[in-house]
């Protein structure tokens, strides 16, 4: 907050205007002083006026020399219009302006948030960074420069920077001023970067502490988004995931069994960590959570049929003996696929019956017609099932569904201090092959 008693009016001219100024002081030189204050007004208190400096330049056109003048306040509005339009590159050259004309005025935070924001909207990563950087170095206690410390760790995910990205959360999560959701974001975000440099261990332990920490406040607090909550609880299934993905299946016999039961453990349990995601309510992660655990199960059935075949059903005469084998053993591991199944008809009827359109929807669809053809190849591909219908009977019942929760709230604040309404982004899963989670949780901005 300015201090309206102390500061003055701060004119500041260009030296091209200098020789203007000097010539009106001359010209003006032979005039006499101003009178004295009347003692009617000489006891009487002053009062002094904040302004913004103002900047006043001689700038040379085609018609000649004419006179411009500027002040923070309107550089501030054109960039924050030229960002508002997405023209990221008048919104940065104006920010860059302000900083540069009016270093120390109460719009430099501000600027230097929002040419970062500007920078990430150009997919200028490196530039984003610049900016973020300064403004958390040179206000680390501020309010302004914890959401700059926020978007500096979300810019080295986006660069893929992931060791980058741990260590500015942790460092996040040492600050006495962070709210509830402030300290979930952190955790989760923190988490996400372990669990793509794959710390397993280091990101289950975070994701962890991030339960742990919402159980102790949920009594007494609410927070504001569920998104990073859910995004925890959704890795906490896909790190025992990742795990039974790297399970193996070995030879001999009596290795086969132990590397079996080591690899349906995981399975489970990985299950039961998507489910208690799903039972969180957050329709986009259970969305999610529902295609995963019916992958594992498809997950499950590739991995016997490309694991080690016996060495006795090797070689070129036994043909007809690793055929039988492999009936048989397609046989056994059937129900795999059923449940594969049942899970992807009932995430389908949940995204159905919460209104979901994103591309775990898409990824389930798919992964629906493929288990329907591994189940029986002479059948055509069926349509996605009908939610009026009956369900068939239960095979791997998901677990009651909650209703969507409300959208996020978002707020921008303005650098006078007064606060406005912003938009908010709900969560993505851009795909190749298999879909990744959604990582883009509410916005901060400062506009």
């Amino acid at each position: 907050m300015l201090d309206l008693t102390s500061l003055r009016r701060r004119p500041a001219c260009s030296l091209s205007f200098l020789g203007v100024v000097l010539a009106m002081f001359s010209a003006c030189a032979t005039k006499p002083p101003p009178a004295p204050a009347t003692p009617a007004t000489a006891g009487q208190p002053v009062t002094e006026y904040d302004m913004d400096p103002i900047k006043i330049t001689a700038v040379k056109g085609p018609e000649g020399v004419h006179i411009e003048s500027f002040d923070a306040a309107e550089l501030f509005e054109a960039a924050g219009a030229a960002l508002s339009d997405k023209r990221y590159d008048d919104a940065i050259a104006a920010y860059d302006r302000l900083l540069k004309e009016f270093a120390d005025s109460r719009y430099t935070k501000a600027a230097l948030y929002n040419v970062g924001l500007a920078y990430q909207g150009k997919k200028d990563w490196a530039g984003a960074v610049a900016r973020f950087k300064v403004l958390s170095d040179h206000y680390g206690e501020t309010a302004d420069a914890k959401d700059a410390q926020f978007q500096l760790g979300a810019t080295y995910a986006e660069m893929e920077n992931w060791t980058a990205s741990a260590e500015v959360f942790a460092l996040i999560l040492q600050r006495k001023d962070l709210t509830a959701d402030d300290k979930m974001e952190a955790l989760g975000r923190r988490g996400f970067a372990q669990f793509k440099l794959k710390d397993l261990d280091g990101a289950e332990r975070t994701f962890k502490s991030a339960v742990a920490f919402f159980e102790q406040i949920a009594v007494q607090e609410r927070l504001q988004t569920d998104f990073y909550l859910g995004l925890c609880k959704y890795h906490l299934g896909e790190i025992p995931h990742e795990r039974f993905r790297a399970a193996p299946l070995r030879l001999p016999e009596k290795q086969m069994r132990v590397d079996m039961d080591e690899k349906a453990r995981l399975l489970l349990f990985a299950q039961r960590m998507y489910i208690d995601a799903i039972k969180m309510g957050n329709p986009q992660w259970a969305s999610a959570s529902g295609y995963q655990v019916a992958s594992l199960y498809e997950e499950f059935y590739d991995a016997f049929m490309h694991a080690p075949v016996p060495p006795e059903l090797l070689g070129a005469g036994n043909e007809e003996k690793r055929e039988i084998y492999f009936d048989e053993l397609r046989k056994n591991i059937r129900i795999l696929l059923e449940k594969s199944l049942r899970w992807n008809e009932q995430n389908l009827l949940m995204m159905e019956r919460l209104g979901v359109q994103n591309e775990w929807r898409d990824k389930t669809k798919l992964a629906y017609a493929k288990v329907q053809r591994l189940l029986d190849p002479s059948a055509p591909m069926d349509a996605p099932p009908d939610p009026t219908a009956a369900a068939p009977g239960p095979v791997a019942t998901p677990p009651p569904l909650p209703q969507p929760p409300g959208p996020r709230p978002d707020v921008v604040p303005d650098p006078t201090g007064a606060d406005q309404p912003g938009g908010d982004q709900a969560p993505q899963a851009p795909g190749d092959g298999r879909p990744k989670p959604p990582v883009q949780g509410p916005a901060r901005q400062i506009l």
